[in-house]
């Protein structure tokens, strides 16, 4: 009788834990869609679906250590000043959840062209904050820092 009471109440505890986890699951998927629409909307230059990405107050921080409010962010995405991308890749997503607010940090590993169709690899980490309004996901700010190659030994 005391393992099946055993059993049961493990059975209960793993039910309430996987109860809580559940929101947790959905809530980092969703954070994770909007950095994806955020960075598909900034690729396409599609200045009308990033100002219903963002937050008002969105400010976001260059590689190059520009800070860029809101308006200044968006004029970036005029279709006149549309350029193409290299080819990128995501990896290392992570998502902390905070209540109503969440950060995603992900790397970035882009293939630039070099001289003679030659390509090098550029990685960048870029943090983005998220948070609830009304309901919805949007993006508060993003920040994004150059990983430095290794340096080789001589």
């Amino acid at each position: 009788m005391k393992a099946i009471k055993g059993v049961l109440a493990g059975l209960m505890m793993g039910a309430v834990v996987s109860a809580h986890a559940l929101p947790r699951v959905a809530e980092d998927a969703a954070v994770q869609q909007l950095v994806q629409n955020f960075l598909s909307a900034e690729k396409a230059y599609d200045a009308a679906s990033l100002s219903r990405l963002i937050s008002e107050s969105y400010v976001e921080v260059s590689p190059a250590g520009e800070v860029d409010e809101h308006d200044r962010f968006l004029g970036f995405y005029a279709p006149e000043k549309k350029t193409d991308w290299p080819p990128m890749s995501t990896s290392d997503i992570n998502v902390r959840m905070f209540g109503d607010t969440a950060i995603e940090v992900v790397k970035f590993t882009y293939q630039m062209p070099g001289p003679g169709g030659t390509t090098r690899t550029m990685e960048i980490r870029g943090s983005f904050i998220a948070q609830k309004e009304h309901g919805t996901w949007k993006l508060l700010g993003a920040h994004y820092t150059g990983i430095r190659q290794p340096q080789a030994k001589s």
